[in-house]
């Protein structure tokens, strides 16, 4: 009983064993095949195409490759696998790449003459020599170089020679743009001006006349109330109002705006204008600057 038991037990720890020619095994033991087809194909490739890249799409491969692999045919599975790896890393390559095939076989055309025409004259081609050899108008080479131009990428880590001769970065030697150069500010920026511009348009008619004329066309107050028909007192009250409007309103968008006044004259007023600013308006419409369209009410 004892000797069936063992066996019964040997049977299952046998079954359980991890299969020697099984896809796993493969892509364990043929492991190297991807980096030495990485070092074949890296110096093909320019400087930007990242080897890390091509190594995982290569592993990619591999796994598939052990997948599909089948021993019967009698080719060998570092035969078959090769292919498959290179062919990811190419196809990985092509699906990166933002130019297209023919753009880069032009390219390459154009490098392999002026090489040519290099070793045998001893220097560089010009413009009409080399347009000469390619069989092509001078125009045309210049809007291969241009997308020549287009298609090549600067890594802003590289190291490059400074002013003073000291080491430093091509991203160093950027000049800053201003908010342009960070995303995030100038997104907050224009955020920023589409909620004022909001605001301003969400006002009742009068004060909207108001604002718009003191401080984005630059009347002056007796001109705005002569308009009117109303004193420059009560034109100052109009702006007065509207800006405690707009202030109020802003406070609940932007911690750093803030609160009016609690006994500022218009609180309901203030109140049902900023309700109103809220519910009809989302972030997106601000940012465009294009509210919801609204009757509005004229009245001093």
């Amino acid at each position: 009983m004892s000797m069936q038991s063992t066996h019964g037990d040997t049977g299952r720890v046998a079954s359980s064993a991890p299969d020697a020619t099984g896809p796993d095994a493969l892509v364990t033991e043929h492991l190297y095949l991807v980096q030495h087809v990485v070092n074949q194909l890296a110096s093909r490739y320019p400087r930007h195409i990242d080897r890390g890249d091509l190594w995982s799409a290569g592993a990619h491969g591999l796994v598939e490759a052990s997948r599909r692999y089948d021993p019967s045919t009698g080719v060998p599975f570092a035969r078959f696998a090769q292919i498959r790896i290179r062919g990811a890393m190419v196809d990985s390559t092509r699906t990166r790449d933002w130019a297209s095939r023919g753009l880069r076989r032009g390219l390459r055309a154009l490098h392999d003459c002026e090489a040519k025409f290099e070793d045998q004259h001893g220097r560089q081609p010009e413009a009409a020599e080399l347009a000469d050899a390619l069989g092509i108008e001078v125009t045309e080479l210049e809007r291969r170089r241009a997308a020549a131009v287009r298609t090549t990428l600067l890594h802003l880590d590289q190291p490059i020679a400074g002013p003073d001769a000291d080491e430093t970065t091509l991203g160093e030697m950027v000049a800053d743009s201003g908010d342009d150069g960070d995303p995030e500010a100038a997104l907050a920026h224009k955020e920023l001006l589409g909620t004022v511009r909001t605001a301003v348009q969400f006002l009742p008619a009068v004060q909207r006349e108001v604002v718009e004329r003191c401080y984005f066309q630059g009347d002056l107050l007796r001109d705005v109330a002569d308009t009117l028909a109303v004193t420059e007192a009560r034109v100052s009250q109009l702006r007065t109002e509207a800006l405690n409007a707009i202030r109020a309103y802003l406070s609940t968008t932007d911690d750093t705006v803030p609160a009016v006044p609690a006994q500022a004259p218009g609180v309901r007023r203030r109140a049902a204008y900023v309700a109103e600013l809220t519910a009809q308006t989302n972030w997106r419409s601000r940012l465009d600057a294009a509210p919801v369209a609204r009757a509005v009410r004229r009245s001093a």
